[in-house]
């Protein structure tokens, strides 16, 4: 039986349907049986997903969902996690090849989401055992989508899974300078310029925050630039993403206990997303100028490690008292921060960092901690395209009073406030190295990592954020550029 399923193409189709005759009469599949009949009467009772024949030729019929209460955004999302409960009866069946066949739905949303959740679900982190999984392959029939947007939902899909694999990647493989090799990876193909600047660039720059936590460490840090310019690029003035690097989190003297360590491999998933983010933008060909840049270190305990008391000088000439080395990643994007603001003058930065266990808390693994500053004609845009890829935000407030947690005796800051609405006073830290630039701080600390499966994410890594960020510059692009489109409604 197994075998000869896998020999098979399984056949999926997409209907929209009533009754069961009407199904079967739908996906052209020849005469039902009787028990074929009540099962999908059942199914169609019920209002599943989607419902399974295994054999002679094992396929599916998914439905649209129907309820009338379901925004656009959540029927998007249910029909994601329906493709992804598809390829786990697939991967059970040992059926890796499979024909999509859009028959009623014709609905180009719901069909390129049901394409994005196979190729998200089809993501397996095996590196390292003898065994490999096997990948799958789709094909698809479609009235209503084109050869070109299933290139692109695969092509955005890639870099998402790139993204994931790096995440997942242990220290072993993947240090400060292995993050920035991973940048330089098919970059120049791609239209994209990648710089990675040498240990004396950076102590002749004056990033002692990137120095600070690297003290610690007995492997070099790295800071990488990416670009992708378009020569019609939208926007004059880039936006800039930044990244947190640190590629795993000890907690230098003040350490880790208990589990807290355990998954301290994913503290670099921000400069994951951030570069994943880059490479999709050129691979789609989106006329936006972005750049990222990737600070990168461990966070470890070596004899030279900074010690709370220390105060760091930072790349814009701030003062910092360390009161406690755990509170790094603010540190290391600091610099970066600084540097993207002075030097390109951004019409945006946006920051992503796994950075707050106050985000986790917060929010658990449903959605971003946010927080902004002089960018509210960026919020609603950035809310829909969460909405959208179900990479959802909620945004906290960024008052005016949180700054007081930061004020030190000794210096013009401390790196840590004593603990309460950690995720904001962390982002109020670092928009003091954004100086009027319009700012974004997503704290993706719940998010990027899951223990097990859910839906087409996880169980590993996900590289929640960019998704979302990918369809923010899309329709920034869309629009022309956010602040035109905003003109043009007045």
């Amino acid at each position: 039986m197994k075998k000869e399923t896998s020999a098979a193409v399984a056949e999926i189709y997409l209907v929209n349907a009533d009754t069961p005759a009407e199904l079967f009469q739908k996906t052209g599949s020849g005469r039902p049986t009787r028990e074929e009949l009540h099962h999908a009467a059942t199914r169609l009772k019920d209002e599943k997903s989607h419902t399974f024949f295994p054999l002679p030729v094992p396929h599916f019929i998914c439905f649209a969902p129907t309820e009338k209460n379901l925004s656009l955004a959540e029927r998007l999302e249910k029909i994601r996690s329906t493709a992804a409960d598809v390829v786990t009866v697939l991967r059970t069946e040992k059926c890796f090849e499979a024909e999509i066949i859009d028959t009623t739905w014709q609905n180009d949303e719901e069909v390129l989401a049901f394409m994005e959740g196979l190729y998200l679900a089809d993501y397996h982190f095996d590196e390292f055992k003898k065994k490999k999984e096997r990948a799958f392959r789709f094909s698809f029939r479609s009235l209503v989508v084109s050869e070109a947007q299933v290139a692109r939902v695969e092509a955005l899909c890639e870099e998402v899974k790139r993204a994931r694999r790096l995440i997942d990647l242990p220290f072993s493989a993947l240090n400060a300078a292995q993050l920035a090799d991973a940048a330089r990876e098919t970059a120049s193909k791609s239209g994209i310029k990648v710089e990675v600047w040498s240990e004396a660039r950076l102590r002749q720059s004056g990033m002692g925050g990137l120095l600070g936590v690297n003290q610690g460490s007995i492997d070099k840090p790295s800071f990488t630039e990416m670009e992708y310019k378009p020569a019609k690029a939208v926007n004059k003035k880039p936006i800039v993403l930044v990244g947190k690097g640190i590629v795993f989190d000890a907690g230098g003297m003040n350490i880790k206990t208990g589990s807290y360590m355990d998954e301290m491999k994913t503290d670099m998933a921000g400069a994951a997303v951030v570069m994943g983010v880059v490479r999709a933008v050129a691979a789609l060909k989106l006329p936006v100028y972005v750049k990222a840049l990737m600070p990168a270190t461990d966070n470890r305990l070596n004899g030279n490690a900074m010690v709370c008391g220390d105060i760091l000088n930072m790349y814009d000439g701030t003062t910092v008292e360390v009161v406690n080395t755990d509170a790094e990643g603010r540190l290391i994007l600091a610099d970066a921060v600084a540097y993207g603001c002075k030097t390109f003058d951004p019409e945006l930065v946006v920051t992503v960092a796994t950075l707050t266990g106050a985000a986790s808390r917060a929010l658990g693994s449903q959605g971003i901690a946010a927080m902004q500053e002089n960018a509210d004609r960026y919020t609603e845009s950035l809310l829909q395209a969460g909405a959208r890829t179900h990479e959802r935000l909620c945004f906290f407030p960024m008052w005016k009073e949180y700054e007081k947690e930061l004020a030190s005796k000794v210096a013009d800051l401390k790196n840590c406030g004593s603990g309460s609405a950690g995720m904001i006073t962390a982002a109020k830290f670092i928009k003091h190295f954004a100086g009027e630039c319009p700012f974004v701080h997503l704290d993706v600390a719940g998010v990027e990592y899951l223990s097990k499966r859910d839906g087409y994410r996880g169980p590993g890594a996900t590289a929640y954020g960019l998704r979302l960020l990918v369809e923010f510059l899309r329709e920034y692009a869309e629009n022309g550029g956010l602040e035109k489109a905003r003109s043009s409604k007045k």
